[in-house]
């Protein structure tokens, strides 16, 4: 059985919009500070240098120990990614889908799966994520309205 955590949010902004805020490493810098965010590998595409291929680096200040491959890109839809070179990580994917209600109004729904070698760290930290990400889409949202 893997662990997931699904977190929706409404945005009041074009699928277009939402989509390229959220297709940019940087912008998790905002969402879920204090942690930081950091390209270290650009895509093939160099129109979408944080797209298909590229890998970011996640932590606080100089300790960045995860990294994240962008593994699908499906423009204005869907992206993907994933924990690489994480030997603790026995399973892990993260789905972001982005849906047109109206042509101002964009659904975001956001699922991560997560199974560790420890399956009760997953559960927590999970939890975790699913706290950071509510509140992190909640802070994105906002900040697109105004």
């Amino acid at each position: 059985m893997r662990n997931a955590i699904t977190v929706t949010r409404e945005f009041n902004a074009p699928v277009a919009e939402v989509f390229n805020l959220l297709s940019k490493h940087a912008t998790f810098n905002t969402a879920f500070a204090p942690v930081q965010v950091v390209r270290v590998k650009d895509s093939t595409d160099p129109q979408r240098p944080d797209g298909l291929g590229s890998v970011r680096r996640l932590g606080f200040g100089p300790v960045k120990p995860l990294q994240e491959e962008i593994t699908l890109v499906q423009e204005n839809q869907r992206i993907e990614y994933k924990i690489i070179n994480n030997p603790l990580v026995k399973h892990h994917l993260g789905q972001i889908d982005f849906r047109e209600i109206t042509p101002y109004i964009t659904l975001v729904t956001y699922k991560i799966e997560l199974s560790l070698k420890a399956p009760l760290v997953s559960q927590i930290i999970l939890a975790q994520l699913k706290a950071a990400i509510t509140l992190g889409l909640l802070k994105l949202a906002k900040s697109m309205a105004s």
